[in-house]
């Protein structure tokens, strides 16, 4: 969670609203009501072009009401359901529906990097020959299409997350890769080597 660069009252002009956006360098900012209580968000393009009598009126007519948001003591698992395609990121907010703060994409991937070190640090201690692999998937690989729980990868690699594009998703048994996915594994350093080759696949990059 971070602090939210900008907060817009419901009553402000939908075009100072949107000089707001500009000059924060923001997508969008969550919107309060007269009593500081979370209405909803709005974004620049919700507001960008609008004509001149709607750009001069309150900014409420404007707000997404239905915005998801996440409680303060919710997970980084809450914040990932509460974002959509076409909003990445959301709000969060207390028991009094009071603003405390953002969550974005590049929260949420620091947000399980640090829980993929937790683990690594975990493990580490258990077995001193625990290694952690990133890899992309690439073109033609094995892994391609097929869940995770039917043993894409050698027994005893444990997939921690897999990143893909903006979103970070869960190591979970149902979970399919996709090309241009960056998969986190766990395990011995000759099972990740064997990982490694299964997700690379045939991309020249790799």
């Amino acid at each position: 969670m971070s602090e939210p660069r900008l907060v817009l009252g419901a009553d402000t002009s939908c075009a100072t609203a949107a000089e707001r956006m500009h000059a924060a360098g923001v997508p969008g900012a969550p919107v309060v009501d007269g009593e500081g209580r979370f209405a909803g968000t709005v974004t620049r393009t919700d507001l960008d072009g609008l004509p001149d009598d709607q750009a001069a009126g309150p900014l409420a007519r404007r707000v997404d009401v239905s915005a998801a948001t996440v409680d303060v003591e919710g997970n980084l698992d809450q914040a990932l359901d509460a974002m959509s395609d076409r909003v990445r990121w959301t709000t969060v907010v207390d028991g009094r529906r009071r603003v405390r703060g953002i969550v974005a994409v590049r929260d949420l991937v620091r947000g399980y990097r640090a829980e993929v070190e937790a683990e690594e640090r975990r493990v580490t201690n258990v077995g001193s020959h625990v290694e952690v692999l990133e890899a992309r998937v690439g073109m033609g690989a094995t892994v391609l299409g097929r869940p995770l729980g039917q043993g894409v990868l050698p027994s005893g690699c444990l997939v921690l997350a897999v990143q893909r594009g903006d979103a970070v998703l869960p190591g979970a048994a149902s979970t399919v890769l996709r090309v241009g996915d960056v998969v986190t594994v766990l395990g011995r350093p000759d099972l990740l080597e064997i990982a490694s080759r299964t997700v690379a696949g045939n991309d020249p990059s790799d």
